[in-house]
């Protein structure tokens, strides 16, 4: 930057000398720094940077230009001194007294000298005009007592570099100087007696100048050192007031490592720097919280996926934190918690498959997906569980068969030609028990034909006209498609569909029951369907799905599903038998029953994935569930609270529900026996002292998130060792608990 343009930065104008300035001037570059300092984002602080930096620039050059005349004013005090500025001898009476002497080495004589002619002259003669310097030898270079001033001697003295004042000759080494130097140089004492005698008056005058000489350079020297200390000084605190600002800016975009670099070199500056501590404690502040929001964040996100069953989202939340903090503990726990999830739903996933196969007695299906889980996970017990499953159900299903045909010969022989409700119960059953039978499906239609049939929609459009034609024992046929329902069935009748996944029956969530069967609808059979709530309503009072009230019904391979209250509710003493049904996502139980005399028959059934329980017996009523299965229920698979008569819960499979597998609250008799509960969240089984006369054993309970077996205070844990608890996270079995209603 040119002087000109720095006077205008800092606003001189051309007369103005701008050492009276400089306190001005700091002040304001400490404005213009705190202006950096405290911008409220990065974007304006670097214009003020860019400021700040043209300040500096102009400043450096108004001090450059300061220091040089500065320079001019010292030159001109030593232009007082004779023959310091032309570098030439005075034309005086001493006129070869610069005139070096030649001394020999210490051990020789010294050679006698000459004694130099001295002239007087009585005239003063003007000192001589400085000559225009040659350019610098650099051997004969000396230095100056201005480091920017360079000399070189010739045969006529020395002569300074073009441009710059000239300065007193310093001899070679070993010669005899002027006497401003004659405390280093040895004469001959004669030579400088006859020297004292002959020009004590030009002694004087030259020792008078050469002290003047020295005082001036000395001050001179000592004002400049002065001087460019506290430039450098100045330019030290700027430097590190700058790197304090830009060190606050990193700390706030989170560049850990570039504003330790910053304070690093303030604390280099300025080792007892507070700016330096200060710094440095806001880096390990906060690095710290990024830490902490970091891994608290992403540790969120892997919980969240973990809890939805997304396992490979879980692990890359996980990773993400490990991969910045390998040291993170409870990051690393997280992990191997997800690999151990991982592996249970897979193992879940593969087991649902296998066993829904094996439910369809779809054998090559069954077979094929053991072959892979073997293949995955060659070492796990599942497989050897699976294929004694798949090996028991293919016995089973010869069994049945065999089953299937004693009950198609008890029909044949009660077969009259007419009506008889028991042959065709028994011709239901054996259907039920082998599907792809032709023989067996023949059969049943013959004996069903003896009823009268009323078809839908081939012979009368909707369901309701079809009620409204029946007669006690007549059968009504749905054929595929979606009916609107809402109907109530109050006289023993036969509805079928064409099997749960062609024929719907729907109903509204807030208008009622899908179907409502009465206290005259004795004898009624209800197969073939599924049904379904529209909507949902979240209200206290919701409507079951089916809703059987004082009658005596059976249902056979339906689904209830979507309900806003239950998937089956069984009132006032009513009695409902469900046989290989299934009860899906209802927003209360899958099936219930409550009231004195109420009674629930499930068979071969399945509750899954209701926000409730899978099934609940309560308030007096009894129930029988057997070879059923409840599972990822909200609450509980089965929960038994009413001290009814005759409880049952047996062979069934109680798994991967939020709660317990099974709770026994009360019950008067009954038994719970040869049952699996694991995988439950909050435990296997419990059982309270008002379950005490329910006899419990024969059942397994495995690797359940809580305790195995939880017994209220009272109840004797000899009295179940006959069950198995083992690989629960909890307690294998824990007694005398204590439970507040």
């Amino acid at each position: 930057m040119t002087l000109e343009d720095a006077r205008k930065v800092l606003g001189l104008d051309a007369d103005v000398d701008p050492a009276d300035h400089v306190e001005d001037f700091n002040e304001a570059r400490e404005r213009i720094a705190a202006l950096v300092r405290d911008a409220p984002n990065e974007t304006i602080a670097l214009r003020y940077q860019d400021g700040l930096l043209e300040f500096d620039k102009a400043m450096a050059a108004v001090r450059e230009e300061m220091e040089r005349r500065k320079g001019e004013k010292v030159a001109n005090l030593m232009a007082l001194v004779p023959g310091v500025i032309s570098g030439r001898r005075n034309s005086n009476k001493r006129a070869d007294f610069h005139k070096p002497v030649e001394v020999k080495k210490l051990v020789e004589e010294p050679k006698p000298v000459e004694e130099p002619k001295i002239e007087e002259d009585p005239k003063p003669k003007e000192e001589p005009q400085a000559e225009e310097a040659e350019p610098p030898n650099e051997e004969q270079a000396v230095e100056s007592p201005f480091p920017h001033l360079k000399s070189r001697d010739t045969e006529e003295g020395p002569v300074l570099a073009q441009g710059a004042p000239k300065l007193p000759v310093v001899p070679p080494a070993k010669k005899i100087t002027s006497s401003v130097e004659r405390d280093e140089e040895e004469f001959e004492d004669d030579e400088i007696e006859d020297a004292l005698e002959s020009g004590s008056s030009s002694k004087g005058r030259f020792i008078a100048y050469a002290v003047i000489f020295l005082l001036i350079g000395g001050v001179g020297g000592g004002w400049i050192y002065t001087s460019l200390e506290a430039a450098r000084m100045q330019r030290n605190q700027d430097r590190i007031i700058f790197l304090e600002g830009l060190g606050a800016r990193l700390v706030e975009s989170r560049r850990w490592s570039e504003a330790e670099e910053a304070y690093r070199e303030i604390e280099e500056r300025d080792p007892d720097s507070e700016v330096a501590e200060r710094g440095m404690r806001s880096i390990e502040v906060g690095m710290s919280e990024e830490q902490t929001q970091f891994v608290g964040y992403w540790s969120g996100e892997a919980l969240a996926a973990l809890e939805a069953g997304r396992m490979d989202e879980a692990a890359a939340a996980a990773g993400k934190v490990l991969e910045k903090y390998p040291d993170e503990k409870e990051a690393a726990e997280l992990l191997a918690r997800i690999e151990t999830e991982r592996l249970q739903s897979l193992r879940q996933a593969w087991d649902e498959k296998i066993r829904a196969a094996v439910d369809e007695r779809d054998w090559a299906v069954a077979d094929a997906a053991l072959a892979s889980l073997s293949l995955e996970l060659p070492e796990d017990p599942l497989v050897g569980e699976l294929a004694d499953v798949i090996s028991e159900e293919k016995d089973q299903q010869q069994q049945d068969l065999a089953k299937a045909r004693e009950l198609v010969d008890a029909a044949r022989l009660r077969d009259q030609g007419k009506f008889d409700p028991q042959a065709l119960e028994w011709m239901r059953e054996a259907l039920a028990l082998a599907p792809q039978d032709a023989e067996i499906k023949a059969l049943y239609e013959k004996l069903a034909s003896y009823s009268r049939t009323i078809r839908v929609p081939e012979e009368v459009k909707t369901l309701k006209e079809a009620l409204s034609l029946a007669r006690p024992k007549d059968r009504v046929l749905l054929g595929e498609g979606d009916f609107e329902g809402g109907m109530v069935i109050n006289l023993e009748v036969q509805l079928e569909g064409a099997g749960a996944d062609k024929t719907v029956l729907m109903m509204t969530a807030k208008d009622g029951p899908v179907l409502t069967l009465g206290p005259q609808a004795a004898g009624a059979t209800i197969s073939g369907l599924t049904l379904k709530h529209e909507g949902f309503d979240a209200g206290r009072s919701r409507y079951p799905v089916a809703l059987v009230r004082g009658g005596k019904v059976e249902f056979s391979d339906c689904v209830f599903l979507e309900g806003s209250g239950h998937g089956l509710a069984v009132v006032e003493g009513g009695h409902a038998t469900a046989q290989r049904c299934r009860f899906l996502t209802n927003g209360w139980d899958g099936a219930a029953a409550s009231g004195p005399g109420s009674r629930l028959t499930i068979r071969e059934s399945e509750a899954t994935g209701n926000f409730g329980h899978g099934f609940e017996i309560w308030d007096g009523a009894s129930a029988v569930i057997v070879d059923s299965k409840a599972s990822r229920n909200s609450r509980n698979g089965v929960l038994v609270d009413a001290a009814g008569e005759g409880i049952e819960v047996s062979g069934g499979e109680f798994f991967g529900n939020r709660e317990y597998g099974i709770v026994l609250n009360a019950g008067a008799s009954g038994k719970v026996t040869g049952n699996s509960s694991y995988s439950n969240m909050m435990g296997g089984m419990l059982v309270r002292f008002s379950a005490i006369s329910v006899v419990v054993e024969g059942n397994r309970i495995e690797k359940n998130s809580g305790p195995g077996l939880l017994l209220e205070q009272g109840l004797r844990a000899e009295l179940y060792e006959g069950n198995s608890s083992r690989l629960n996270e909890g307690q294998e079995v824990m007694s005398n608990v204590r439970f507040q209603d």
